[in-house]
């Protein structure tokens, strides 16, 4: 890991994701990595909202505008100025996998949620997505 350049750390809002991006943070420190945050926004089902308002752009748009105020408090908050702060739509996992590749990423930090059944229990279903789809190496935070 002595070349570790480019940390891409995937954030939600979860504990997970606050323990992740610790971990991420003083590893980047450690190697003078630049440090990447990601949030990716997902889609409603189709017809999930039906026929109620607000419109759909102004769901997408006001979660956006939550995603852009949480990325800028933990940048804020943890003294993480320098970080790069990238807000995406899609499923986590292929969103993740997809901007890593596409940023040259040498690792990604995901937390641990685990409340899932089955294989996906110890860390999560995005978690394993990404550890088995990831050009990178992957570290799951618990």
């Amino acid at each position: 890991m002595s070349n570790v350049s480019r940390i891409l750390v995937a954030v939600d809002g979860s504990e997970g994701a606050l323990r992740a991006l610790d971990f991420g943070r003083d590893l980047g420190k450690a190697f003078g990595a630049r440090l990447i945050l990601l949030h990716v926004i997902e889609p409603f089902p189709e017809g999930a909202l039906g026929n109620l308002e607000p419109t759909l752009s102004e769901q997408y748009a006001r979660r956006m505008k939550l995603a852009t105020d949480y990325l800028a408090a933990l940048v804020n908050d943890l003294g993480l100025r320098d970080a790069e702060q990238v807000i995406e739509m899609g499923r986590p996992g292929d969103v993740i996998c997809r901007e890593a590749a596409e940023r040259g990423v040498d690792l990604i930090v995901l937390g641990w949620h685990g409340h899932r059944p089955g294989t996906r229990l110890l860390i999560g279903s995005v978690g394993t997505h990404v550890t088995n789809a990831a050009n990178c190496s992957v570290t799951v935070v618990h």
